[in-house]
């Protein structure tokens, strides 16, 4: 019997649904579902939500370290809102890191601090995020000591904006950094450290994090870059121990366009799906059209969940790396040619 018959014998949508999923054939559901969706609005609201996998939602609010901080933070903070309103509306928890600065922005406000406590009432995580001293944005943190630190970003040829936006600042050490975002949530203790290559950029109180740099589905300990959609397939979650501390690493993709992830999403039917995208004016878009099609998918948001409910309710089973996998660290880079 051919494809075309058998699709003709099953008498709904999840019939059809079943039938191709079984024998792989990811891409045809996928875009079947996206063609259908747009005829029906109502179509893609009845998937069952146990027939799709758990999912996270990051999203990172950068350091602007330099004397344009204000009008960046500003930007961000304007598309920031727009996002966390449009998970809401979505029924989706997102997990909300912040570098920081942004404790002394949000607090500094009385509108801006009303509006942190209504995101954490409403089920959204607060949570860390760290440039080190190895990102071309560094946020003015570090595990190294001043001299260290300031040794490193000459010889990786300094602030990628230095040159149109001002110098950048040394504001403490990993510990400093913990105290600044202890302001904005007393129990902080998850988020993305930057940590792909360097893991001594975790501070002590980060057990919980998503930029270990490794792919959590087939071999542990396996690299793999944050642009592939694949990247934030997570079978399991990976496990190992920086400075005498055990640390738990979800993966997240970085949603550059929203299709891909929705492919790769619309193939699992378990695990945890993690994405991240920034608040940044050219990522809206594609971050509204994802959580539209989860919301079809997932109308009351079942499945969706913070990154520390994601560990703490023990969704996925933990695989232990080896020592020497988790603490490989690169040394300094070499000096930037100068033409």
């Amino acid at each position: 019997m051919s494809l075309r018959q058998r699709l003709r014998r099953c008498r709904s949508f999840f019939a059809v649904r079943h039938f191709l999923l079984q024998r792989g054939f990811h891409e045809i559901f996928f875009y079947l579902t996206l063609c259908l969706s747009a005829a029906s609005p109502g179509f893609a609201a009845q998937p069952e939500p146990q027939q799709i996998p758990y999912y996270f939602i990051a999203v990172h609010n950068e350091p602007f370290n330099h004397q344009q901080n204000k009008f960046f933070t500003d930007e961000s903070y304007g598309i920031l809102t727009k996002m966390i309103a449009k998970a809401d509306a979505c029924n989706i928890k997102l997990t909300i890191m912040l570098a920081p600065h942004w404790a002394d922005y949000l607090l500094s406000d009385k509108d801006r601090a009303a509006a942190l406590e209504r995101w954490k009432k409403s089920g959204h995580e607060i949570a860390g995020h760290h440039h080190s001293v190895g990102h071309g944005n560094w946020d003015g943190y570090s595990a190294l000591s001043r001299q260290e630190a300031e040794a490193w970003r000459v010889r990786a040829g300094g602030h990628d904006f230095q040159a149109v936006y001002g110098s950048e600042t040394y504001y403490g050490t990993l510990h400093d950094f913990t105290a600044k975002l202890r302001r904005i949530n007393p129990e902080i203790k998850s988020g993305c450290m930057n940590d792909e290559g360097f893991k001594k950029a975790l501070p002590d109180a980060i057990i919980y994090d998503t930029c270990s740099g490794f792919a959590n589905y087939g071999e542990p300990g396996r690299q793999e870059v944050d642009i592939q959609p694949e990247k934030g397939r997570n079978e399991y979650v990976s496990v190992g121990t920086v400075n005498g501390i055990e640390r738990k690493w979800l993966t997240h993709h970085f949603m550059a366009k929203a299709a891909p992830a929705m492919q790769v999403f619309s193939s699992m039917r378990s695990g945890v799906y993690g994405t991240v995208n920034h608040s940044a004016p050219h990522e809206l878009q594609e971050f509204s059209d994802y959580l539209d099609f989860l919301h079809r998918a997932d109308p009351q948001g079942a499945k969706s969940r913070t990154l520390t409910q994601v560990i703490e309710q023990k969704l996925l089973p933990e695989k232990t790396l080896a020592a020497n996998v988790v603490n490989d660290s690169p040394a300094p880079p070499a000096a930037a040619p100068r033409n």
